[in-house]
């Protein structure tokens, strides 16, 4: 009978002991799963976004670098533009007033400053008769 019951203690103590790890085994195994499952998907995401960024990068800087080509060739464009018309301008200015001043020439030349020094001479001799005669009746006066 000892047997019997030593033999039953041992199949219950191994019955229960069973029941304990086979019931810790389920949260080991699954907290060991899920880790190891977290960090394989963790991985996957990150080479997964580091590659999209590293794409996005990439367009981001073929956009830049086309718009960047685009408007230095707007630039070029505008400033050459500009120099032209302001080149035309400043020619055309010089022209007319080349012109203006050709005309000026001949106008002048046609005008007899003879006639001006005649009368220049003959106001200046009124005047100095005028001061003249003041002077005399002032000395005279007195």
């Amino acid at each position: 009978m000892k047997k019997v019951i030593g033999t039953i203690l041992i199949f219950l103590v191994l019955l229960g002991s069973s029941t304990i790890y086979a019931s810790g085994l389920p949260q080991i195994s699954l907290s060991k799963w899920y880790g190891q499952s977290f960090q394989e998907e963790s991985e996957a995401f990150e080479v997964v976004t580091s590659k999209s960024i590293k794409e996005i990068l990439m367009e981001m800087k073929l956009f830049l670098t086309t718009t960047n080509e685009k408007l230095d060739v707007d630039v070029s464009t505008f400033l050459d533009t500009q120099v032209e018309a302001t080149n035309s301008n400043l020619e055309g200015f010089s022209n007319e007033t080349k012109r203006s001043l050709a005309e000026s020439i001949k106008d002048l030349e046609k005008v007899s400053f003879d006639e001006y020094m005649d009368e220049d001479e003959e106001l200046i001799k009124e005047e100095l008769e005028q001061e003249v005669e003041g002077l005399l009746a002032d000395v005279l006066s007195k």
